[in-house]
């Protein structure tokens, strides 16, 4: 049974001198010989005893169960919450659900709060459901859970605080992007499938061994496991890597942090085009990560890069932790042939340190501007490389909902 999610008011009962006052006129009865009154009062003081009891035993028996169909969105997609609740005792109880969460998930059904009252009798179970609409990027937390039990009339409610919450990863909102041009370095001339030389590197399946087939590329545990000589199939030597950079300075400068989301939405929707293009893809960020993500992401094309970077992306916040150009000279190895994607504020000084810095190593870099509203000057790009701005490379009418 399911009442009116309205705050209860402390019952008369509950009131130290309303229990003086009935001991009162019980005294008087004794003395008067009032049977009526005497059993009266003897009645109110057992009912506050009983309500007493019952509320500290309420707690025993309640088991609860929550969860969502998944704890990873983008922004406009929908969370289904399920809270169950079982009363696994013979004594009946009142109880109140409340569950914290952050103002970036709204409740589909226009209520402000999780919040539910009811009524479980013996051995009886209800589940609560809410539909939540993602609507900003970050880390956002379900819970705690706050349980309130007590007798079915409410005379001694108990609170209960159950620390346990749940993060939900919103990731940066998908937009449409223009091409964005980047240097090729195709080892062998034709990309793909095309190219002559195979890297062992990149394996991308099994097939039956051919006699005429280096023995180095048999691959043992599968042979073992088909109890045939299987060799491995290897991507071509050419293949696309890009290190995406994301560098967080000066983005405060934005008190609304728009211009920081919009960065990246832009880096979080070309990171997942590369992935469609089958490109090797890593990222660094100097920013401060919320949670326990990470900030350095070597070039990888393993089934889980994607999901690690977005999730990456979606704990990022703008604040700086260091510069970008020392997390890149502590000891990090860039493979042969890949090209850089800084997304920044603007260029500035330290944009040149770290455009010298791939220079230095045969990286052409591109630098995307996203607080960058004029044309740079022709001069700077020299030492700046190719600068181009975020309004550039996002398609009218961009984002995909």
């Amino acid at each position: 049974m399911i009442t009116e999610d309205l705050d209860r008011v402390p019952s008369a009962f509950i009131i130290s001198l309303t229990l003086v006052m009935v001991g009162l006129f019980l005294f008087i009865a004794l003395l008067n010989g009032q049977a009526s009154l005497a059993i009266l009062c003897v009645l109110v003081f057992s009912m506050a005893a009983g309500a007493w009891v019952w509320s500290r035993i309420s707690f025993s028996g309640i088991h609860y169960d929550l969860s969502f169909d998944k704890n990873r969105l983008f922004p406009g997609e929908t969370l289904h919450l399920s809270v169950r609740l079982e009363n696994k005792k013979f004594l009946p109880v009142w109880l109140r659900l409340q569950i914290a969460h952050g103002g970036s998930l709204k409740i589909d059904s226009g209520e402000t709060m999780l919040k539910k009252d009811c009524g479980l009798l013996w051995y009886q179970a209800i589940n609560f459901d809410w539909c939540l609409r993602a609507v900003r990027r970050g880390v956002h937390c379900i819970g705690p859970i706050e349980l309130e039990v007590g007798d079915l009339l409410g005379f001694y409610p108990k609170k209960k605080k159950i620390s346990r919450s749940h993060d939900i990863i919103i990731y940066p909102r998908r937009v449409a992007l223009n091409p964005v041009p980047l240097p090729r370095r195709d080892f062998f001339g034709m990309p793909g499938a095309k190219s002559p030389i195979e890297d062992p590197v990149y394996i991308y399946g099994t097939r039956d061994y051919h006699h005429r087939s280096p023995a180095r590329y048999i691959h043992w545990k599968a042979s073992a496991r088909h109890n045939r000589l299987q060799e491995k199939v290897c991507e071509p030597a050419e293949q696309e890597k890009v290190l995406m950079l994301v560098r967080t300075d000066r983005f405060e400068t934005d008190p609304s942090g728009e211009t920081f989301e919009r960065c990246l939405e832009a880096a979080a929707s070309l990171a997942m085009k590369f992935v469609r293009m089958r490109y090797a893809l890593g990222l660094v960020t100097n920013g401060r990560i919320n949670g326990d993500g990470r900030s350095f992401l070597p070039v990888s094309r393993n089934r889980n890069q994607i999901s690690e970077i977005m999730e990456t992306m979606a704990r990022l916040e703008a604040n700086p932790r260091g510069k970008l150009l020392d997390i890149l000279q502590k000891g990090m190895a860039l493979p042969w042939g890949v090209t850089s994607v800084c997304f920044q504020f603007e260029p500035d000084h330290e944009s040149r340190e770290l455009n010298q810095y791939f220079k230095n190593r045969n990286v052409p870099m591109v630098t995307i501007a996203c607080g960058l509203s004029a044309d740079f000057p022709e001069a700077e790009t020299k030492d700046n490389g190719m600068i181009l701005r975020l309004k550039d490379i996002c398609a009218k009418g961009d984002r995909l909902e």
